[in-house]
């Protein structure tokens, strides 16, 4: 390990620096967080032989030491659970999201943070996740899909282009920023090898940048919480205390959670922020949680402009579920669904616009997308429960010899859609996608 980042540490720990050294021996804790969007905790440990001990860090959150493989489980890839580093949940703990508010996070692959502000959401107000690399985003896309949630937008932009589209509207931001990855060094060898201080210092100036862009779209009496996964007091205090000094309308406030240590002093009130080392339960995260003082008020912003749904297609996407959506965009020959309204993005390229209902073909013909079923919000009227023998045949791709009404129909697990298939009255068509399908 590099020489410099062992002597800043033992500098920066003093009396507790052996304490850390020995953490980084001991075995890497795995953990995940139930999906209560889809199933009680209860359900999911009936229905799943899934080793479990409780986190203090998320409500719903586990440490495990269950093998791999876990994660190409039915319970799994229908949504019920998510893999996360058990500390890794810290952050919008100390968020705390409430149904019915407008929040942003701008860093947000894989997905881990924004599935979990989703589940505190609980299909009430609205999330922007977005994430400035591609290929991370469409990751991102597929997480939330999973999770079940119809109230998330999923936007592949730059947090300057975030912040000019929605000015001073969300409630709460989270700015989990890219870092030098410190706290990952018992996950991941490659954080080790690439630490440098000239890495350090391009992330803390890349961070200062983020954070800007975060208090700009932050309207006053909102909640900001900036987390890093690294121990860098330069991208922690710094830029904690760097955001307060360029802005007198924002302040650092105290955290009160059962886990994890105050910050240092770097002034500006960076003590009241929190961190979290090895020897704390976790990996290692800083979490700073700031109030935008001003007036509180509704977000006003502009709504997208799309196509028309014709009475047809709408009468088509009615008949195959038990309640509408309450709000419907077609954009192209495609056609989306959500809780939110469908706000405008800007310059902001858009991933995943709530939920991805399906696609008008030929004749005006409504084909639903997997996407649609995985929705919580989608209630099939047409339904087929399977078993556990039928459940592996359908994953694998097979036909299933299950007569019921004929159309589209939600196939489920444990009363859980696992995915779409067709009826035609005899036996159901598969449409499990492809690139899901077991071998």
């Amino acid at each position: 390990m590099n020489p410099e980042y062992l002597q800043r540490m033992k500098e920066m720990l003093k009396d507790e620096y052996e304490a850390y050294a020995e953490s980084l021996d001991r075995p890497l804790r795995r953990g995940f967080r139930v999906n209560p969007l889809k199933c009680t905790d209860e359900e999911l440990f009936s229905w799943m032989d899934l080793d479990h001990e409780k986190s203090p860090f998320a409500k719903h959150g586990y440490y495990t030491d269950a093998k791999a493989g876990i994660g190409f489980t039915p319970a799994y890839l229908s949504g019920m659970f998510y893999m996360q580093e058990p500390s890794a949940s810290a952050a919008v703990t100390v968020l705390d999201p409430q149904p019915g508010m407008t929040v942003a996070d701008l860093c947000a692959a894989p997905g881990s943070k924004s599935t979990q502000i989703l589940e505190l959401l609980h299909d009430q107000g609205l999330l922007v996740s977005n994430e400035i690399n591609g290929k991370r985003c469409q990751i991102l896309s597929e997480n939330i899909e999973r999770n079940g949630a119809a109230n998330a937008v999923i936007l592949n932009a730059d947090t300057k282009d975030l912040a000019d589209a929605f000015p001073s509207f969300f409630d709460a931001v989270l700015c989990d920023a890219p870092c030098s990855g410190e706290g990952m060094f018992r996950k991941s060898e490659d954080a080790v090898n690439d630490w440098s201080q000239a890495n350090v210092d391009k992330c803390a100036a890349l961070q200062k940048e983020i954070l800007e862009n975060a208090y700009r779209c932050l309207k006053p009496g909102g909640t900001l919480v900036y987390s890093t996964c690294t121990f860098s007091k330069q991208e922690d205090e710094m830029n904690a205390a760097w955001l307060v000094q360029q802005h007198e309308d924002i302040e650092i406030e105290a955290i009160d959670v059962p886990f994890g240590r105050h910050a240092f002093d770097c002034g500006y009130g960076t003590e009241n922020a929190l961190r979290i080392f090895p020897m704390d339960g976790g990996e290692g995260h800083f979490i700073c949680r700031m109030h935008k003082r001003g007036e509180a008020g509704a977000g006003q912003h502009r709504l997208m402009q799309g196509t028309a749904v014709s009475k047809d297609v709408l009468a088509q996407l009615n008949a195959i579920l038990t309640e509408p959506y309450p709000n419907i965009y077609q954009k192209n020959d495609r056609i989306y669904g959500g809780i939110a309204p469908f706000y405008d993005c800007g310059r902001c390229h858009i991933s995943r616009y709530q939920v991805y209902l399906g696609e008008v073909k030929k004749n005006n013909r409504f084909e639903p997308d997997h996407a649609m079923v995985m929705s919580v919000l989608s209630r099939f009227r047409i339904q087929a429960e399977l078993d556990d023998e039928m459940l592996a045949k359908y994953m694998h791709g097979e036909q299933l010899p299950i007569v019921c009404e004929k159309g589209f129909c939600a196939l489920t697990w444990h009363g859980i859609a696992v995915g779409l298939g067709k009826s035609d009255g005899r036996c159901i068509k598969n449409k499990y996608p492809k690139k899901l399908r077991t071998r």
